[in-house]
């Protein structure tokens, strides 16, 4: 009898939670997950458009924001032209459901352009009409991924720290690791961040990946009060570079390669964690800390 009430209050437990999760996204607070880094070449975008693609095929409607407004990377990535780009919306010659484009597995791309200023160089209006934008179409979707530049740059700052998580991207390179302490450190002193998650990219075992991420740990330890999450490593996987060169996800282009299997455990495992996490809001909150930064900056 024990047993069976128990498991009853499992099951009820577990209904009440499903429940949540779904008032949750009707509402509108959908996931908003940065993805970013210290530097470039560590394979920042290649993870936001592979998670993409993976919850997309866990069956979550997905938009994938390209914040590199200068230098577009996520359409060339996918070798996708878009005919109209976000210096459109600024220019008022197209809204943004007008621009945005489908990417695999139906997700839905905002892409940058090249030559475009970055959004904090912007003036507060046209600041003001990316947000509003980006809300107007958020009650879509369950997960909003924003791939942010590498760097501590102020686009950087301005989207990873209105974010309700951040998945900081490093491998085992000196540099990596350097910089990834660097971007951490401005974003827990200057904007009061105290949680990150932390991926290893281009790993040579799951025994290589705990070390990197041991080393970044120790010292965020001793110098900052923050929390590092260890999300895991995907393995450096030569089938990475040629999906690359032939401007597919990995995860479509070789969707059993070690790589791609380890995109699609990430992905379940972050989506099967995002109601027990305690993260500091979804879209509205993300939507409410923008419209704050771009009064700050104005």
């Amino acid at each position: 009898m024990k047993d069976q009430a128990e498991t009853l209050r499992k099951n009820q437990q577990k209904q009440r939670i499903a429940i949540t999760a779904e008032g949750a996204r009707m509402n509108g607070v959908a996931r908003v997950i940065s993805v970013t880094s210290g530097k470039g070449g560590v394979g920042k975008t290649t993870t936001a458009v592979n998670l993409a693609v993976c919850l997309a095929r866990q069956g979550k409607n997905v938009l994938l924001l390209d914040a590199d407004l200068g230098l577009a990377n996520v359409d060339v990535m996918l070798g996708i032209a878009p005919r109209y780009t976000m210096h459109d919306l600024f220019e008022g010659r197209r809204t943004l459901s007008e621009i945005l484009i489908s990417g695999p597995e139906g997700i839905s791309i905002i892409p940058a352009a090249s030559g475009v200023e970055g959004i904090c160089n912007l003036d507060a209006a046209k600041r003001l009409l990316l947000m509003q934008s980006i809300e107007e179409i958020a009650e879509r979707y369950d997960y909003l991924l924003i791939d942010t530049p590498a760097g501590i740059g102020s686009d950087v700052l301005y989207f990873t720290s209105a974010s309700a998580e951040i998945v900081v991207v490093i491998n085992d390179e000196p540099t990596s690791l350097t910089d990834a302490y660097a971007l951490i450190k401005v974003l827990s002193q200057n904007y009061g961040e105290r949680s990150f998650s932390v991926l290893i990219n281009e790993a040579q075992s799951v025994t290589a990946g705990q070390t990197t991420f041991n080393k970044l740990h120790r010292v965020v330890e001793r110098f900052l009060h923050v929390e590092l999450r260890n999300l895991g490593s995907i393995p450096d996987d030569s089938g990475a570079a040629e999906a690359v060169r032939n401007q597919r996800a990995l995860v479509e282009y070789f969707p059993s390669s070690p790589a791609a299997l380890a995109f699609a455990a990430l992905a379940r495992k972050l989506d099967s964690d995002f109601y027990s996490l305690r993260i500091k809001g979804g879209m509205q909150f993300f939507f409410k800390q923008l419209l704050e930064m771009s009064a700050h900056g104005s």
